[in-house]
This record gives C-alpha cells, structure tokens and sequence, in this order.
C-alpha cells in the first residue's frame, strides 16, 4: 500500500508541477490559477511527508528479531 500510495502522490505532484509550469509560461507567475497550482503542489508533498513519516514511525516500531 505504501508504494501505491507513494506513486499515486509522485504521479499527482508531476502533472500538477507541468500544468503549473505551462500555466506560467502563458499567464505569468502571479496569475491565482498558477499560485494555486503551486499551492496544490505543497498540499501534496504535505501528503508525501506525512505518509513518510507514518510509515516510518511503523518500521521503528516494529520488534526487531
């Protein structure tokens, strides 16, 4: 589930980031549709670092044998 999740997220952040690119080449970097692309962005790495971190926090956990 992990990788899934992962590749899901990656897939999402790449065509958010050259839908954001190409809407500032044509609409200019302060235009809101390219800022909220860019905020879509963070949004979703937020959602990278947080699964990260919760798959870590389960591997730490883990007994070790």
């Amino acid at each position: 589930m992990y990788c899934e999740a992962m590749q899901r997220y990656n897939d999402e952040i790449e065509i958010l980031r050259a839908k954001m690119t190409q809407s500032a080449m044509v609409l200019g970097l302060n235009h809101p549709d390219v800022l909220e692309y860019s905020q879509k962005l963070d949004e979703t790495h937020n959602l990278i670092l947080q699964l990260k971190y919760k798959y870590q926090s389960k591997d730490l956990s883990a007994p070790v044998r």
